[in-house]
């Protein structure tokens, strides 16, 4: 069944914060991979990046890198999963299967799940029912079960950006995180606000953070909203945000003055058609009355009668005329008052 455009636009909706946080993720993958892929899978040595479609042009995957794992030179997929997707396994499956065919080399395959949610289960199996046909293994990781403390304690700054998704985070442990990426950015403003920047969308969606801490580190990035506002990247969302709302309620204001219109429409057509049903009636049973009544009286003058009456449209008229043709002495002289009628 055809969804309403009010579903859709709902699914719209529900799509584009969705796909705002994923493209963060893809964004700061792609600056800090050569120092986050070994955490994320021990032994694993960044070789370069390998930005490609998959099953062109209708599927596209998060990031794919060329490692060196355990000695030999893999393939590694990082799919982000910003919420629950049913068909997550077998996308990651016709992913996997895709680089494979075109590398021809082993394909590592791990879904990133930045916020709580249901988390998928390796392996997947394909079964007929009796026997598998098919094991998928993959990896997992929960950036939200992560202990940032960790990775504040270590220094490890390229996930620095990711620590308002993880466990243990607040006000103080950020504010040192600010600290240190003002020291460490100091010469390089660009850098720094694309940092915060991260940091504040995460920091939006994050349920890993009390609202009252997250108020807290909104304070503390406050001294920062010059470089939040300035980056290209707000502007972007800022401005793609503007321009929806104007398109929303243009589309809105259309549609409300239409059913508007229509609704007023109908209303002021059917006061028309009933009053003008009323007056067609009115005329049709004065001209019936006024036949019989000149038949009554001048039965030879039934048929002019008819003629003359079917010129006139206001039964006043026809009354009138009526009373007239009744009171007339002769036949001459009603016939005269039928014809000069309509004269």
């Amino acid at each position: 069944m055809a969804k309403s455009k009010k579903e859709q636009q709902e699914d719209q909706e529900k799509q584009q914060p969705a796909q705002q946080y994923d493209t963060t993720f893809k964004e700061w993958i792609r600056q800090v991979a050569r120092y986050v892929l070994p955490l994320f899978l021990p032994g694993v040595t960044y070789e370069g990046t390998l930005d490609i479609e998959i099953i062109r042009p209708t599927m596209r995957v998060d990031k794919v890198f060329k490692v060196i794992y355990r000695g030999k030179v893999c393939i590694l997929h990082l799919e982000f999963e910003s919420g629950s997707d049913p068909h997550i396994l077998s996308r990651l499956l016709a992913y996997n299967a895709v680089l494979y065919h075109d590398h021809q080399l082993p394909v590592i395959s791990m879904i990133i799940y930045p916020f709580k949610t249901t988390l998928a289960v390796s392996p997947l199996r394909v079964s007929d029912g009796n026997e598998d046909i098919l094991t998928f293994h993959f990896l997992m990781l929960p950036l939200f079960a992560e202990d940032a403390e960790r990775y504040v304690r270590e220094h490890i700054v390229a996930m620095y950006p990711v620590l308002p998704v993880m466990r243990g985070t607040d006000h103080v442990l950020m504010k040192q995180v600010m600290d240190e990426l003002a020291e460490l950015y100091r010469e390089d403003e660009v850098s720094l606000s694309q940092q915060f920047v991260w940091m504040q969308l995460l920091l939006e969606r994050t349920d890993t953070i009390s609202p009252r801490e997250k108020e807290k580190i909104q304070e503390a990035l406050k001294m920062y909203d010059s470089l939040w506002n300035e980056h290209p990247r707000v502007q972007k969302i800022l401005a793609e945000s503007k321009a929806q709302g104007l398109a929303q309620g243009l589309e809105q204001g259309l549609e409300q003055g239409l059913e508007r219109g229509l609704k007023q429409g109908l209303e002021q057509g059917l006061e028309r058609g009933l009053e003008q049903g009323l007056a067609k009636g009115a005329l049709q049973n004065s001209r019936k009355m006024f036949i019989n009544i000149v038949k009554a009286r001048f039965p030879a003058l039934t048929e002019l009668a008819r003629q003359e009456a079917a010129k006139i449209n206001s039964p006043d008229a026809l009354d009138i005329l009526a009373q007239k043709v009744v009171t007339a002495p002769d036949e001459n002289i009603a016939r005269w008052l039928l014809s000069a009628s309509t004269t």
